[in-house]
């Protein structure tokens, strides 16, 4: 946690520094927790009742709090397309890769 500016729990630390470096992009995508955390959302979000598009839908909502924009909506079922059709890992997979890329919208990691 560091690489995201976290103080050390041992010291004080009066004013909590911001920076945005390329090391936080690689913690997102590279961090075996954060890859663990993915795929158990993909778990949950795969036993939500509904078809795709609602289970698109309520990731972006509990991520995000908005509903997709139409361009989100559409580049997230094509790859759903292309991995149903291409892809021999399966759902879960396929899942847990969108529950990545949420997790790593600039969108995620700064809140208004």
């Amino acid at each position: 946690m560091l690489v995201f500016d976290t103080p050390a729990p041992f010291s004080t630390m009066g004013k909590r520094s911001r920076s945005n470096v390329p090391a936080q992009a690689l913690a997102l995508l590279n961090d075996p927790l954060v890859n663990e955390l993915a795929a158990h959302w993909a778990k949950q979000t795969l036993t939500l009742p509904g078809d795709d598009n609602q289970r698109l839908q309520h990731m972006f909502w509990s991520a995000l709090g908005r509903p997709m924009t139409s361009n989100e909506q559409s580049v997230m079922q094509e790859f759903l397309k292309t991995q149903t059709a291409t892809s021999a890992d399966g759902a879960i997979e396929t899942w847990t890769r969108i529950a990545h890329a949420i997790f790593n919208l600039k969108e995620l990691a700064f809140v208004k």
